[in-house]
């Protein structure tokens, strides 16, 4: 690359060219973050981000009304994945990062190949200080695409901003070749000064100073990057400050960056040439915080106490939150004697600093010397515990090599728009301003985007792919609720995904709207059903009887629920009446059974039960439900060959292993009995009942030790189960714990007398 031309880069790399011929040099506007947000960069094919956007909607409707679905979902995606990114980008903008978050991610899940969503994610990472993140987010386009150059520059920051300066030079310098800017250049020259490659960031600014022009600000910008290397750089630093100064004596900020400079390089004794400058710079602005702060700070190092305690006040009123100038304003009053000015100034010092780690552990020093003022005025128990808390924080300091001058302030906080020229940094506080216009331009997409997902959710649900309409739906409610036929398909995918609890909540506000919709009634009634809620199942359905009585399915959801509700005599009638009508359906008959069961009309309820499996004998469930009637009955032994067919369908339902056991018990075959109960606890570990019943077999078995374990697992998991409290009382008794077994005893009692009058659980 160097030999080929024996410049570092083309002059042209840096200048554009107006219509008119005239070469117009690139501005110095620092934009590290969003290199490739749509804002920031060219748009593809000569449309703007807003036509590229509408591009996608229009050829998504045109497509979708000409019943392309599938090239009509893929536009949609499209659409939803740039606005997605747009809207994300002003989230970060308004250093809204967990909202921003969630929109990209959002926006990968519908285009995870598209590069651009990728990298403006890894750079709202970057600007986190998620590096790893941002690192894994970058390597991926760059893997996808090497020679994508904006890929290669942000993980050239990245590498940056996690010190890795050799790996970032060769990402950056890709970068510069393939698509060269300001930017880029600016940080692969910071790149070679890290890397103390002196003569090679030298050679890149001359060509950018070629290609951009020789101004005031550009010397600045150099100035301020040879301040971040090795001491040997700080020549070219203080003589960058100086052409820029040479170039326009009244730019802003060259005076101060030369006054650090000297500082940097020569320490205390570099006072007398970093005051001119600090003064200069105060003749360009007079309320540069800075430059009264460090003029303050010299002041008082030089024993020129008044025009410290001058200068700190300065910078103090300049920003009152600011803890900085307080922290050594403390030290101007304690050394003049007024202690009581000295320790208000101290302990708000104290009080602003909400990281102690700020300016490496700079507030070690307040506590110092307000530990010094409480000691020599009598407070020794506070003086000495704020000399203990200064030595701990002194402890803290396990990277002094990290501090270029320890006898002078630490200045991170001091060189403001630094920040601006490094990449990784954090994001300056948003102003309200800068958020009310992230939250218009979200809301200006938010129904485009709305209609997008909702035409998704309508392309796939006509591909009965139900679970995922639903997820579209969802999405299209969360950018606009009121959107006009979302609650309708919401409610109705949501019903035919069988995701009941979902279809409940949108088709009831449809049909608040829409009370003659009979397909949305019907649909909530079952799924009403379906959740077991009779009342609202009846509520919804009991003004349509015609249209129930016409319905078998609703017909049927609509009696069993008035069975359950309690109109029994009701509910039976319709079920007969659907007996009658269709004599076949094995699930008529089984509702009938159940109905009959719950009346405790187990005899009857048998009959509809084997009626229904003469009909279909695959049904686990009927079997299941003829096996408890039969041991209600008396007939454990026919119990146990219903449970058995119940499990042959249905292997796995630990209810229906409980239950075998429970009847195998009665039959005095109690080893298989016990193998059944520790399959089913070991299936289902909060099973009350199965720790209930085998702790009693453990019991009569003599293994009382077993038993109690069993039977306290039980109380654990059901403590209102009166029958586990009184068979644990008995296993108490058995081992001679006679105050455990009084206890459990008049549990038993209390919850025996509060459970009075309720139904005894099938178990007991």
């Amino acid at each position: 690359m160097w030999a080929r031309s024996g410049r570092l880069f083309p002059r042209a790399f840096f200048c554009a060219r107006r219509s008119s011929g005239r070469i117009l040099c690139l501005g110095f506007i620092f934009s590290f973050l969003f290199l490739t947000s749509a804002s920031a960069q060219t748009a593809k094919g000569g449309s703007t981000p807003e036509d590229r956007l509408q591009q996608h909607y229009d050829a998504a409707r045109t497509l979708q009304l000409g019943g392309d679905q599938e090239h009509a979902a893929a536009e949609y995606k499209a659409f939803l994945a740039e606005a997605l990114r747009r809207s994300a980008i002003a989230r970060t903008r308004a250093g809204e990062f967990d909202e921003a978050a969630g929109l990209f991610d959002e926006a990968l899940h519908l285009a995870p190949d598209d590069g651009d969503v990728r990298l403006d994610y890894a750079l709202m990472r970057l600007q986190q200080g998620s590096l790893s993140e941002a690192q894994s987010l970058a390597e991926k386009v760059v893997q996808s695409a090497a020679g994508n150059a904006q890929a290669r520059a942000v993980l050239g920051q990245v590498l940056f901003s996690q010190g890795d300066y050799k790996a970032a030079r060769e990402h950056l310098e890709a970068a510069v070749v393939a698509a060269p800017s300001f930017e880029v250049a600016y940080i692969l020259g910071m790149t070679y000064i890290r890397l103390n490659d002196l003569p090679r960031a030298h050679l890149l600014f001359e060509e950018m100073v070629t290609g951009l022009g020789d101004t005031a600000q550009i010397h600045i910008y150099f100035g301020r990057a040879y301040r971040e290397g090795e001491s040997e750089s700080l020549d070219n630093a203080i003589q960058e400050f100086k052409k820029a100064i040479a170039k326009d004596n009244r730019v802003p900020q060259a005076h101060y960056f030369l006054a650090l400079a000297y500082l940097d390089r020569d320490d205390q004794s570099g006072f007398a040439e970093a005051v001119p400058e600090l003064w200069a710079e105060l003749r360009i602005d007079p309320e540069d915080y800075r430059s009264h702060y460090l003029l303050g700070y010299i002041a008082m190092k030089q024993h020129s106490l008044k025009e410290a305690e001058s200068e700190l006040v300065r910078a103090a009123t300049l920003e009152p939150q600011n803890p900085d100038p307080l922290l050594f304003l403390g030290h101007v009053y304690a050394d003049t004697g007024r202690e009581a000015e000295a320790e208000a100034t101290t302990r708000k010092a104290i009080a602003l600093t909400k990281d102690v780690s700020r300016n490496n552990y700079q507030i070690t020093q307040a506590h110092y010397v307000l530990a010094r003022i409480l000691l020599r005025t009598g407070r020794k128990e506070e003086g000495e515990k704020e000399m203990a808390l200064s030595k701990d924080l002194r402890n803290r300091l396990t990277h002094p090599q990290l501090v270029r001058n320890p006898k002078l302030p630490e200045l991170a906080n001091q060189t403001h728009g630094d920040e601006a020229s490094r990449p990784g940094m954090r994001a300056a506080s948003v102003s309200p301003e800068e958020q009310k216009k992230a939250q218009a331009y979200t809301n200006q997409l938010k129904p485009a985007i709305a209609d997008a997902y909702n035409n998704l959710g309508v392309i796939v649900a006509g591909q009965k792919e139900f679970a995922t309409a639903v997820d579209y739906f969802r999405k299209a409610g969360a950018w606009n609720p009121s959107l006009e036929t979302l609650d309708r398909n919401w409610g109705m995918a949501a019903f035919y995904a069988n995701q009941y609890d979902q279809a409940v909540a949108p088709l009831g506000r449809q049909l608040q709207k829409h009370s003659d919709d009979m397909r949305v009634r019907a649909a909530l009634g079952l799924s009403f059903f379906m959740l077991e809620n009779y009342p609202k199942a009846l509520e919804t359905l009991r003004t349509v009887q015609a249209e129930v009585d016409d319905d078998p399915g609703l017909a049927y959801a609509y009696a069993v629920s008035l069975v359950k509700t309690g109109e029994y005599m009701e509910g039976v009638r319709r079920l007969k009446s659907l007996n009658q009508s269709n004599p076949n359906s094995a699930d008529v008959h089984m509702l009938l059974g159940e109905a009959f069961a719950d009346q405790g009309e187990y005899g009857t309820a048998l009959e509809e039960y084997r009626k229904s499996l003469a009909i279909n004998p695959n049904q686990p469930q009927t079997h299941f439900l003829a096996g408890l009637a039969l041991l209600r009955t008396g007939s454990p032994a026919e119990a146990v060959q219903e449970f058995r067919a119940a499990l042959k369908l249905n292997p796995t339902d630990a209810s229906k292993k409980y239950h075998l056991a429970f009847a195998l018990i009665e039959m005095q075959q109690k080893d298989e009995a016990l193998t059944l109960l520790r399959q089913v606890i070991q299936q289902d570990p909060k099973y009350a009942d199965a720790y209930y019943v085998l702790g009693k077999l453990q019991l009569e078995q003599g293994d009382i030790r077993a038993a109690i374990v069993s039977l306290e697992t039980g109380i654990k998991l059901s403590p209102e189960s009166d029958y586990i409290h009184y068979q644990l009382a008995m296993a108490y008794r058995r081992d001679s714990r006679s105050e455990d077994a009084e206890r459990e005893i008049k549990l038993y009692q209390a919850l025996k007398n509060r459970h009075r009058g309720r139904d005894v659980p099938q178990s007991n």
